[in-house]
């Protein structure tokens, strides 16, 4: 069988090529925006396929992907609105293509109404009994579901059952949505594991594994967690994200995707299967990676977790959100968000740059402690962050006034406050 590329992956040819091209279709493909999408729709209503409205749904989806304000706009057009009362009408419908297309739309563009839910997970059923749907259109289903946080755990349990003789016919992409998917709708699939392992370890399979692919394929088996999860699967991810460049591919990972794979190892005990050296390497990229763009703190919290369970100091993971913190604040940048952190948070912070313990920062403490993180970090730059932070003009700051700093509060800021 023919490879066939996936939903999100598909050119205007390629889905003319497996679909009915109806003067409609070839109208949608001609559209450069979403405005073009939407008049052809619009203009053809009442003429408008399953085909036709699986089509400009998916094109819709594609134009607006990685476009959060057209998204938004796209939500209120009451073209949009009735394009969906259409899907609705048309679901009977949808072919095998038609029901993934859908579902990978509405999941995209991050949009579920509740008067979908019926007629879709209907047109699901109705495939799935004619056993209809192709591996890759298995795993879009199942990714889009968990997108859309919907679980029919009755039509999952045939899913896994009909993927499985389907699994040959997946790449890693299609393989990775899958479990990833499960995984995400909180479903075990208890046949499923062991050969989709298989599948995995075929030759040339992880070795052409995206950053992406291996961390979600990892997280869904920490997800998982029983039963046990494949040791030479677990093995193969790990060395796709080895520090050797010729084996592995560690530099292109993102640091989100690192912290997937700690945690993921963390949570299913697995360390120990790892090569010496291996948990370090992850830690130090992710550390690199940290002090450039601090990580989100969802990751952040995951990985302070994973690094305390496996006995690996995890203090430099909070040192590094406060000292850039107070970095871009002294700098006159506002942008990220500040965290909430505890007394105790702030105190172990404080107390870790405060290496004479005389219960002060001072400028030599700070230099040393954001050099740390920012090795190209100059004397202007602490000058600036002593500045920042110190209210009685001793230029060295004290935990009162190191708190003062993770609230967003100048020392400048601090006395307007306190004379009005």
């Amino acid at each position: 069988m023919a490879d066939v590329p996936d939903v999100e992956d598909m050119t205007d040819d390629e889905y003319d090529a497996i679909a009915p091209a109806s003067h409609v279709i070839r109208e949608i493909a001609k559209a450069r925006d979403s405005n073009g999408v939407l008049t052809v729709i619009d203009f053809n209503a009442e003429v408008l396929s399953a085909s036709d409205v699986a089509r400009a749904l998916h094109k819709l989806a594609v134009n607006n992907k990685r476009n959060r304000a057209g998204r938004d706009a796209l939500l209120r057009d009451r073209r949009f609105e009735a394009l969906i009362e259409k899907c609705i009408s048309t679901a009977p419908a949808f072919d095998p293509r038609s029901v993934a297309d859908v579902l990978w739309s509405f999941a995209t563009l991050q949009h579920w109404p509740p008067t979908l839910l019926k007629p879709l997970l209907t047109a699901i059923s109705v495939q799935l009994t004619a056993d209809s749907f192709s591996g890759y259109q298995l795993a879009t289903i199942v990714w889009a579901l968990a997108k859309l946080q919907c679980k029919p755990t009755k039509l999952l349990e045939q899913i896994e059952q009909q993927a499985i003789p389907k699994l040959d016919t997946m790449d890693n992409q299609n393989c990775a949505n899958l479990v990833w998917g499960l995984a995400k709708l909180n479903y075990k699939p208890p046949l499923l594991l062991p050969p989709l392992s298989e599948r995995l370890l075929q030759p040339g399979m992880l070795d052409a594994a995206k950053p992406v692919e291996v961390s979600d394929v990892a997280f869904a088996l920490g997800l998982i967690g029983q039963p046990r999860a494949p040791e030479a699967l677990l093995l193969g991810l790990a060395e796709r994200a080895a520090p050797d460049p010729v084996f592995g591919c560690l530099h292109t990972f993102s640091s989100r995707q690192i912290v997937l794979l700690i945690w993921a190892f963390a949570s299913l005990q697995a360390t120990p299967l790892l090569p010496e050296g291996r948990v370090d390497a992850w830690v130090s990229a992710v550390k690199a990676a940290h002090a450039a763009t601090p990580l989100l703190a969802s990751d952040a919290r995951n990985l302070e977790r994973s690094l305390v369970a496996l006995g690996i100091d995890a203090a430099w993971i909070k040192q590094t959100e406060m000292l850039s913190t107070w970095s871009e604040l002294a700098a006159g940048k506002e942008g990220r968000r500040r965290q909430d952190y505890t007394e105790e948070e702030l105190r172990a912070t404080f107390v870790s740059i405060d290496t004479d313990n005389s219960g002060d920062i001072d400028r030599e403490e700070l230099l040393e402690a954001i050099r740390a993180i920012k090795p190209d970090a100059d004397d202007g730059a602490v000058e600036k962050m002593l500045s920042f932070g110190d209210a009685d003009g001793d230029m060295a700051v004290s935990f009162e006034e190191f708190k003062k700093i993770m609230q967003g509060m100048s020392a400048e800021g601090n006395s307007a406050k306190a004379a009005a």
